[in-house]
């Protein structure tokens, strides 16, 4: 029966106050706990104490435990008996279990590199030879992908001693008889009625972990294996079937297409898809596919005298298939969404990332500049300059490079701007006389342009001026125009004779309508019908208006 969990605020041993559950299990609980002294983060792992050895088997633990420091091995605090069970206290360890980031990579179909697996399965054996270098030697017997805790930095720390138990003793400890290991990960020997385990016992486990993180498939237990011994069938799948059985990658058109069909049912069980981080191993050359497999099966053999004698000689394999595969990419940043602290080698990363991408870009924009002199240049076309500066400017400019005028010409290739827009300031000027006569409304006056002389006069041509009323009977009668502020009147010109002036009357432009300066062009375009109703309008939208604002007053007070 599984025993209730301790509550939030719980203070143990008068100094640890337990935060919130880490886990559970058939050994127990373990807590993540703050030390009220030092005010640190710690592991607290609780265990039930039964019969009277309970007191002799604590020292017993407590005093192997305290003697293992190493850098892939959380650090042992503390041990005690409080309430009737047992606890240990060790660091912390912030990050992410191999099980799960192997899960996720599953679920969401991503790839973690080989290279990167087998670095962190080659840290974990030097943490295990460690152990087995104890006088006497301490065999874990609980190695597992769910006691491999992956930190921020990337670094692989084994986790859960608990289990371990000094082989040398000559007897079980109290954790083994509560524990007998995972199904999957603990070898024949292990399981009651074995013979013992040793040194052997944690390689098959390396081996076991080593097959999960790449097939993310759980091994086979020892049972499963035996069965398919007796049918005269493999006991343990090859990364080869594994990599055969691993279904053809198809487009998500194609998956949509399978799975809603009109008309047919949708399988209960879904389909096997591809998986990704499998399909990496077809990538590897043979003969280093091989090689790993060479390492998986020899691990996990079911007699202990066909495995790994020692760690150090699977340790050697792995190490020589790590030099064989491409240079590990960046360490994999695990992010525990519990905790406290902040991640300072993640944004030193991208404090880093982003100053040398700013040195990068400063970089290419000086080269540029400099490379700039050195490019052929587009000589600038004689009589091409801007209209703004006079700068000097290339036939295919489209603006000036001196004051950045823009340059909308099409035609620039082949007429210049000077020859495109002419200088009219010294073109005469043509004005149109305000008439005092009464005038219909919306009616324009006609302009009175002065007299272009001819191109060539002899004395005989030349007509002497005289002044010349203006033609009232020529023009027709137009409104007087709203003088604008700051304009002048000025005279018309003379015209010489009749014929002067119907040339003149034939080359006049009218200026665009001013409606600024005929308040009443707006009405005055309509019929007085119209006119009268759109009085009546707007009469009778501002009595609708009138009497909203009465009944709102009334409706407020």
């Amino acid at each position: 029966m599984q025993e209730e969990t301790l509550p939030s605020g719980t203070v143990l041993h008068g100094r640890y106050r337990i935060e919130r559950v880490l886990g559970s299990g058939g050994f127990g609980h373990v807590y993540l706990a703050i030390d009220q002294v030092t005010s640190q983060q710690y592991a607290l792992k609780e265990y039930l104490v039964t019969g009277s050895s309970g007191q002799e088997q604590l020292k017993h633990e407590a005093t192997v435990l305290s003697q293992l420091h190493h850098p892939n091995l959380p650090a042992f605090q503390d041990a005690f008996i409080e309430r009737g069970r047992y606890y240990v206290v060790i660091n912390y360890i912030e990050g992410s279990d191999l099980t799960d980031l192997i899960r996720i990579a599953r679920q969401r179909n991503e790839i973690i590199p080989i290279v990167r697996i087998t670095s962190w399965l080659r840290a974990i054996c030097d943490a295990v030879m460690f152990l087995h270098s104890q006088l006497p030697p301490v065999i874990h017997r609980d190695i597992k992908p769910d006691n491999i805790r992956i930190m921020p930095d990337g670094t692989a720390v084994l986790v859960d001693l608990g289990n371990a138990k000094a082989s040398a003793d000559g007897a079980r400890t109290l954790f083994f008889i509560r524990h007998q290991g995972t199904p999957g990960y603990a070898p024949p020997e292990q399981y009651p009625g074995g013979s013992g385990t040793d040194s052997r016992s944690d390689v098959y486990a390396l081996g076991g972990t080593l097959y999960f993180a790449l097939t993310t498939h759980e091994p086979p237990s020892v049972s499963v294996r035996n069965e398919s011994m007796q049918k005269g069938r493999p006991d343990l799948p090859s990364l080869q079937e594994i990599l055969a059985n691993n279904p053809p990658e198809e487009s998500p058109e194609a998956n949509a297409a399978r799975q809603f069909r009109l008309g047919v049912t949708k399988p209960s069980k879904p389909a096997p898809r591809h998986s990704r981080h499998v399909a990496q191993l077809g990538t590897l050359p043979l003969n280093i596919l091989n090689q790993i497999n060479y390492i998986i099966q020899k691990a996990m053999a079911m007699r202990p005298k066909d495995r790994y004698q020692t760690v150090a000689d699977f340790a050697s394999d792995l190490k020589k298939v790590i030099a064989a595969l491409p240079a590990p990419p960046p360490p994999l940043r695990p992010i525990d969404p519990h905790s406290t602290q902040p991640d300072l080698p993640m944004l030193y990363e991208a404090l880093q990332a982003a100053k040398e991408n700013k040195t990068a870009n400063t970089a290419d924009a000086s080269s540029t500049s400099s490379m700039e002199p050195a490019s052929p240049t587009t000589q600038p076309a004689s009589g091409d300059t801007c209209p703004r500066c006079n700068a000097p400017l290339a036939s295919s400019a489209s603006y000036c490079p001196q004051c950045g005028t823009s340059l909308n010409n099409p035609n620039k290739n082949n007429t210049s701007y000077a020859q495109i827009h002419k200088d009219i300031s010294a073109e005469e000027t043509m004005l149109v006389r305000p008439q005092a006569q009464q005038v219909i409304a919306g009616q324009r006056p006609q302009a009175t342009p002065a007299p272009k002389p001819p191109a060539t006069t002899s004395p005989s041509s030349i007509v002497p001026e005289t002044p010349v009323p203006p033609v009232s009977s020529q023009v027709r009668s137009v409104s007087t125009p709203v003088p604008r502020t700051g304009s002048t009147a000025t005279q018309v010109p003379p015209v010489s004779s009749p014929a002067q002036q119907s040339a003149v009357q034939s080359q006049v432009q009218l200026p665009p309508e001013d409606s600024d300066h005929t308040p009443s062009s707006f009405l005055g375009n309509f019929q007085p019908g119209m006119k009268w109703l759109i009085s009546a309008l707007a009469v009778l939208i501002v009595l609708l208006v009138i009497l909203m604002l009465f009944i709102f007053t009334l409706m407020h007070r």
